[in-house]
């Protein structure tokens, strides 16, 4: 499934036009891409958590040459889904 297909759902769903569904969903998706660069975490009932994590600095290797490459710290992005969301298998 892709954003348009997202998108075409909302429409279904809620009887929008394609217009107003597409803000919709960019209205929902600017948020939490906003509230994660702030270094909010994101938490959506039934669905999952988006939490922002530092990284620490470390080692990294070229491997074409083996020379040990230093990885600086970032922040980075972690999803844990909900329990409902975790699908069992059969």
């Amino acid at each position: 499934m892709i954003k348009s297909d997202i998108i075409a759902r909302v429409m279904e769903e809620l009887g929008y036009t394609r217009a107003r569904a597409d803000r919709a969903v960019n209205a929902v998706l600017e948020t939490v891409i906003e509230a994660l660069g702030q270094g909010e975490n994101v938490i959506i009932r039934k669905f999952g958590s988006f939490e922002v994590y530092h990284s620490k600095r470390r080692k990294g290797r070229n491997l074409k040459t083996g020379e040990e490459v230093p990885i600086p710290p970032q922040r980075v992005v972690r999803f844990k889904p909900s329990k409902k969301l975790k699908f069992v298998e059969d």
